[in-house]
């Protein structure tokens, strides 16, 4: 994973404005100097959030988010979307937190960052009360943040069973941080246990990727099942449901028949946008390289661009 650099073309574009007018801005101290590098402008991600409040537009997030990404059946391709998504809000210019939830640390491989170069995980905030601030390490994004996961997180299930306020364990580490960012965006294993049940109770929203198989949607049966268990015992109810559909090929006489079921019986959370299959996707998750940076232009940058419109509807800059 690369840090962006924007020219000041495709900058001007992001900010709703022409390269001229911001040139001229710039040039009457209306806008910060530009930096440059070899005699050219640069821009970066983590410069838009400042150039909008000077153009007089709204902040990026009209409220702080905590995401999930989570679904009980295997190989819906979560990981890499959730991860490509984030870099991609992190692209845009919002303020972005990684948690990896899942002890193969996939997430953190999807960034091109080595899950065993680091010594401390989630088990260290949620068992020992190492404060998370300790935990977070640095992308090479400035607005891009990671708490990463390795074979180190495996224990956390056994040693939270004896524990108090086992299930709020990470709301209550998120909290004194959740407002430094604009999205938290979470990972989680296929499976339930307490440390889903943790990353499911720090959330606001919930994004269920699902194959356009039968398979995928038996499993939605069973998640809101578990979800209707939690309503009830811990008087917790999610904010947004996203379902969204993933390597999605309509081609496929299966694929058309899952998907009008979906909308037969989840239509109240199912997303307009569909991420259609692309190979580029999993050839960039393959390499430690989001897809934005590894194919630009492929359709699954195409499609994660309006999956980002459709959960932010009202962002002020154009992408």
């Amino acid at each position: 994973m690369e840090q962006p650099v924007y020219t000041a073309k495709d900058f001007a574009t992001l900010l709703g404005i022409t390269k001229p007018q911001l040139l001229k801005m710039e040039n009457e101290g209306i806008l910060p100097a530009p930096r440059t590098e070899n005699g050219v402008r640069v821009y970066y991600p983590h410069d838009i959030p400042l150039y909008l409040r000077l153009l007089g537009k709204p902040q990026l997030v009209s409220s702080k988010r905590r995401q999930i990404f989570l679904n009980f059946k295997g190989g819906t391709g979560k990981t890499s979307i959730s991860a490509f998504y984030a870099y991609r809000l992190a692209c845009l210019g919002m303020k972005v937190l990684l948690v990896d939830l899942d002890p193969q640390g996939h997430l953190t491989q999807c960034l091109g960052i080595d899950h065993e170069s680091f010594e401390a995980t989630l088990y260290n905030v949620l068992i020992e009360r190492t404060d998370i601030r300790d935990v977070i390490m640095p992308t090479r994004m400035e607005n891009l943040k990671l708490v990463p996961a390795n074979l180190d997180l495996s224990p956390v299930e056994l040693a939270l069973t004896s524990m108090n306020a086992r299930e709020q364990r990470l709301r209550k580490a998120l909290a004194p941080i959740q407002d430094e960012y604009d999205v938290i965006v979470m990972d989680a294993s296929p499976s339930i246990g307490l440390l889903n049940l943790n990353g499911i109770l720090a959330s606001n929203d919930l994004f269920v990727p699902v194959l356009a198989d039968f398979l995928s949607y038996h499993g939605l049966k069973i998640l809101f099942e578990t979800l209707a268990t939690i309503e009830e015992d811990f008087d917790f109810i999610f904010e947004n449901i996203y379902i969204f559909l993933n390597n999605y090929n309509a081609s496929h006489n299966i694929c058309q028949r899952a998907k009008e079921a979906l909308q037969t019986h989840y239509d109240g959370y199912l997303m307009k946008t569909i991420i259609r299959q692309d190979i580029k996707i999993a050839e960039a998750a393959s390499v430690g390289m989001p897809i934005h940076q590894y194919a630009p232009k492929n359709r699954g940058s195409v499609d994660l661009n309006e999956f980002i419109k459709e959960v932010f509807p009202n962002l002020p800059i154009v992408f």
